[in-house]
């Protein structure tokens, strides 16, 4: 017998209802279980510097739009390069949503190319945002001579690095690549304060670092034109370098664009913050949610613009969309992303 016209209304009426009642009973389920717990927001690096930095003004605004309003504490885990933090969310943290941190992007595409020494994948942890994107340049002093790629194929020039674990070695590496024969790398500086002193007294030509360290820690390089950027990083220009060419316009080779774009994809996500593999679904969205409220907060905004923080926030969704591409590279672009690391 085919059902009345009431009857399918109230088949309707019921499935709205019911489905309207879901967010709501999980939101419920969110303030219970967060409702008078302390939740650790964790930071692979010890208590100084950028990471730590971005980690302590999000832990202190990230609680009040988590239901049920928790106690945010940081929680620093260092060790080699944050992965030490990584592995103890992917081996040992709980996976109830009461531990998540920030850590080093770099040690995404060096999963990929270290497999067994990293030992970890990220396309498996619970993504729940990014504060920023990062840019890296690479620069020469204005009394160089060298103003372009072009011009470093015409003389010869030194770059200053700390180490071939140093975050700005891969892009010295593949600036070098232009015009090898021409490259000096010296290596063994303390810091990044140390490279710019040296180029400042002219024992070294250039170097490459992020943009946002320029702009918070040298800014008169970039207001009085001390420097001359040679390229950046990124599939798409920086609003204040529209003059500068992205390192895909100065490639043909397609092997070579998927090898760059594998090893700096991750920068897209500068301040990366993910929770245990294996979170419920449910926690994960609350944890999302408040992160994205977090990032429009007037209040969070303010602190972090009195802090020189740049914010440029990526979603969970996207930040995850990004991991996945990292780990999906093909292999032939990985090996030659390889050479780039040697």
């Amino acid at each position: 017998m085919r059902p009345s016209k009431m009857d399918l209304r109230s088949a309707v009426l019921v499935a709205v209802l019911t489905a309207l009642a879901v967010p709501s009973a999980q939101g419920q389920a969110s303030d219970l279980f967060y409702a008078g717990k302390t939740v650790q927001f964790m930071v692979g690096y010890p208590p100084s510097g950028a990471f730590d930095a971005y980690t302590r003004v999000a832990a202190r605004f990230i609680g009040k739009h988590i239901p049920g309003n928790p106690t945010v504490i940081v929680q620093n885990m260092p060790g080699a390069s944050s992965l030490q933090f990584v592995r103890y969310l992917q081996d040992q943290a709980p996976k109830d949503g009461t531990q998540f941190g920030m850590f080093n992007r770099g040690l995404m595409p060096k999963s990929v190319l270290e497999p067994k020494e990293t030992g970890v994948d990220f396309t498996k942890f619970a993504w729940i945002g990014s504060m920023n994107s990062e840019l890296a340049v690479c620069y020469m002093w204005e009394t160089s001579g060298i103003a372009s790629i072009d011009d470093m194929k015409k003389r010869q020039f030194t770059l200053g690095d700390t180490s071939k674990n140093s975050g700005g070695y891969l892009y010295t590496s593949i600036l070098r690549s232009f015009a090898p024969e021409n490259a000096k790398l010296v290596l063994g500086y303390a810091t990044t304060g140390h490279i710019w002193l040296a180029i400042e007294r002219r024992e070294v030509d250039g170097n490459c670092t992020l943009v946002t360290s320029l702009e918070s820690q040298k800014p008169e390089w970039l207001t009085q034109k001390k420097i001359n950027t040679l390229v950046q990083f990124a599939e798409t220009k920086h609003k204040d370098l529209p003059n500068v060419p992205t390192i895909f316009e100065l490639l043909q080779d397609q092997t070579k664009k998927q090898a760059i774009n594998f090893l700096i994809a991750s920068e897209v996500i500068g301040r990366p913050i993910i929770g245990p593999p294996g979170l419920r679904e449910d926690r994960l969205a609350t944890l999302r949610k408040a992160f994205n409220d977090m990032m429009k907060d007037p209040e969070f905004l303010d602190n972090a613009r009195k802090a020189k923080m740049d914010m440029d926030p990526i979603s969970g969704e996207n930040a995850a969309v990004i991991a996945a591409a990292i780990q999906n590279t093909p292999s032939i672009a990985v090996e030659v992303a390889r050479k780039f690391m040697d």
